[in-house]
């Protein structure tokens, strides 16, 4: 009698918990747009990121643990601000470090960092007079690069901290070219933490590091030539790989990432073909496939990033959880017909998909819930100035950032594509116009 009497109790609650959207399991993201929100309103907070410069993530799925840290370390942060009455940042990155970075108003912050070790780092500001004459300082080394170099567009990265940049600059700045030299042929001149290879002829990335007389040597170098062993590259991959990548992945493009070296690219596209002689693979949808040093992610029905040295068969198996070409038409097909059903609903929300990295399945299984949540609540009005509902994938990193400091959140909300039911219902119950029943 006992377990009977157990098992009708659970039933009941069990029950309560499926009926009951506040139940239901918590989403990473909406929590973190909701924290971002409390943030902006109580602190003036204008960018939150989560873990921006991370190179290595390892695979799509690793995203998610990524997220929840973000959310860990935001909430932290918080906390800090609160207790510490410090609002002074207005850009901040959850990371695994701190920094402070590109003046005195960017901060990045560990995730794992306690309360008290955040609010002592908070605290340690430099003064007012100090900022003043630091800023001073680079405008005064900034005019001199101008000056000698005849560069104007010039830089340092986010992810090296404000004394690191000066130094950056004041060896950039004391680099001489001929007086014969009336222009270098650079473009772009980025000072970060390593010196790598840039993604086009006109760039150049230094490590602030480097020492006058080896910027000097690179900034001599023509440009083209510079880029020309990686054109090369390309060059010889097309001719050994390319019929192969457009006849058995009709590939569109094909991306080595600027820290690989030519080697370790032509390493990537062999395995890549040797991978491409599984049928299975090649069924597939392949857009553009990026080899990178340490990822390998799905992102979206076409575009991928590869580790260089994945095996082929290790390539072929992690993507054939990826959708057939014939599944992703038919689910395309479906979102395009659930969207014309959600034009002109009640809710007062123009519904619609994110357009980059989404995967199909994803935007026409949230039209589907969104359809069946505007049936269940016929009543709901959202409340104004939101327009516009756009699913995106809350357990892509890159996404999560984009929706944490789009330019167009105070009309857009921006719901997870992986919501069950329960957690839409949530979601848009948050944020229902006070006349919604």
């Amino acid at each position: 009698m006992k377990i009977k009497f157990f098992l009708r109790i659970f039933s009941v609650f069990y029950l309560v918990y499926l009926l009951n959207p506040s139940l239901s399991k918590a989403n990473s993201f909406h929590q973190l747009l909701k924290e971002k929100q409390v943030l902006e309103r109580q602190f003036d907070l204008k960018t939150l990121e989560c873990f921006p410069f991370i190179k290595k993530i390892g695979f799509t799925e690793d995203q998610v643990s990524l997220i929840k840290q973000c959310l860990t370390g935001t909430r932290t942060l918080k906390e800090a601000f609160i207790a510490s009455k410090v609002s002074a940042y207005k850009t901040i990155g959850i990371s695994n470090r701190f920094l402070k970075t590109a003046g005195f108003q960017t901060i990045l912050i560990p995730w794992n960092a306690t309360k008290d070790e955040i609010i002592q780092f908070l605290n340690k500001r430099t003064s007012q007079e100090d900022q003043t004459s630091f800023l001073d300082k680079i405008q005064e080394v900034k005019q001199n690069i101008s000056r000698n170099l005849r560069i104007k567009n010039f830089y340092c990265s986010q992810e090296i901290s404000n004394d690191d940049c000066l130094a950056g600059y004041e060896n950039l700045a004391s680099v001489r070219l001929p007086d014969t030299l009336k222009d270098s042929g650079w473009q772009e001149i980025i000072i970060t933490q390593y010196q790598t290879s840039s993604d086009g002829p006109g760039k150049l990335i230094f490590s602030f590091q480097d020492s006058p007389s080896e910027m000097r040597k690179r900034l001599l170098k023509d440009p083209f030539k510079t880029w020309s062993p990686r054109q090369k590259m390309y060059e010889k991959i097309r001719d050994k790989y390319g019929a192969t990548f457009k006849a058995k992945l009709q590939l569109e493009n094909f991306v080595c990432a600027t820290d690989l070296s030519v080697t370790e690219c032509e390493q990537g596209a062999e395995n890549l073909s040797q991978a491409s002689q599984n049928t299975g693979f090649r069924m597939r949808h392949w857009g553009r496939i990026t080899l990178n040093r340490y990822n390998t992610l799905t992102q979206g029905d076409f575009h991928a990033f590869i580790r260089y040295d994945l095996a082929p068969e290790e390539i072929q198996k992690y993507f054939s959880r990826k959708a057939l070409k014939t599944q992703v038409a038919e689910k395309a097909t479906l979102a395009i017909k659930l969207e014309g059903r959600t034009k002109n609903n009640s809710t007062q929300l123009r519904v619609v998909c994110d357009l980059k990295n989404l995967r199909s399945e994803l935007c026409a299984n949230s039209f589907e819930t969104f359809i069946r949540f505007v049936k269940k609540n016929r009543d709901y009005r959202v409340q104004a100035p939101w327009d516009t509902l756009m699913f995106i994938d809350g357990n892509q990193l890159d996404r999560v950032n984009f929706a944490l400091n789009s330019s167009s959140r105070k009309s857009y909300l921006y719901l997870d594509a992986n919501s069950d039911f329960n957690q839409l219902t949530a979601y848009l119950n948050n944020r229902r116009a006070s006349g919604g029943k």
